[in-house]
């Protein structure tokens, strides 16, 4: 008589086969997920807008947000003109806010809603009214100043995601001058018969997903006016140091 398997949870956890995924697969996933990551931040970069308005400089109103724009349009024309992926970054960063402002509030008919919250805004807004009157157009003239809010925080992250993806080879160019020195310190090491040592490896290969991630999720929600270099550069560097030690720890003879 044969013996009976007992599996407990473990082992059918253990027992239970693993989903690998193609090459094709693995990049729709893997697109699927940026995308989905793009909109959700989207919808946090303006909740933070509506924080700082409502909460944090309730008196500037809808003014900062119109300055951060300017100041982001002012950044590409004066420090961003040349670009390895566009002869004109400033007219691909203003069309990549255009389009975007277009989908989301012009397709959407929130521009809509925006006119009419204006008119009643100061339709409502007549001092000898009814103090429901007041009440209604101090809800109008809130709805209006958030939704315009709303549309300029669009308009300030396609900017800046379109800043993100042409400073991209900047990072592979700082990638490849790590991976280079790299090279160079690991055949040092080897003619030197220095010892391996693997944990600074996996150490710095543990950095190189937060060097390229860190970038997109703090200049898209950097609340207040930022130069791009402050955000590009100093992760850039970051990523050509990580590289370099993973590629010089990566191992001793090829």
């Amino acid at each position: 008589m044969a013996d009976t398997v007992i599996q407990t949870p473990a082992s059918r956890n253990s027992s239970s086969p693993t989903v690998n995924r193609g090459p094709v697969s693995t990049l729709i996933h893997g697109l699927l997920s940026f995308a989905i990551w793009l909109v959700l931040g989207l919808f946090g970069n303006i909740l933070i807008e509506w924080l700082c308005m409502g909460i944090l400089w309730p008196e500037q109103g809808t003014t900062r947000s119109e300055k951060l724009l300017e100041a982001e349009i002012g950044y590409l024309e004066e420090d961003l003109q040349d670009s390895l992926l566009t002869d004109h970054p400033t007219r691909f960063a203003v069309g990549m806010a255009k389009q975007l402002n277009k989908v989301i509030f012009e397709k959407t008919g929130i521009v809509k809603a925006i006119a009419f919250t204006g008119q009643r805004k100061y339709r409502q807004a007549q001092p000898q009214g009814t103090r429901f009157s007041h009440l209604l157009a101090q809800f109008f003239s809130n709805a209006h100043d958030y939704l315009i809010a709303a549309m300029v925080a669009t308009q300030v992250y396609a900017l800046r995601l379109s800043v993100l993806c042409l400073s991209a080879p900047v990072f592979v160019l700082a990638g490849l001058v790590g991976a280079i020195d790299g090279i160079v310190q690991r055949d040092l090491n080897r003619w030197r018969g220095g010892r391996e040592l693997g944990q600074r490896y996996h150490l710095a290969k543990s950095f190189v997903a937060p060097a390229l991630m860190l970038p997109w999720i703090v200049y898209l929600a950097w609340p207040t006016t930022i130069h791009p270099y402050f955000i590009i550069l100093p992760f850039a560097g970051f990523l050509g140091w990580v590289t370099s030690v993973m590629t010089a720890r990566f191992k001793k003879y090829f």
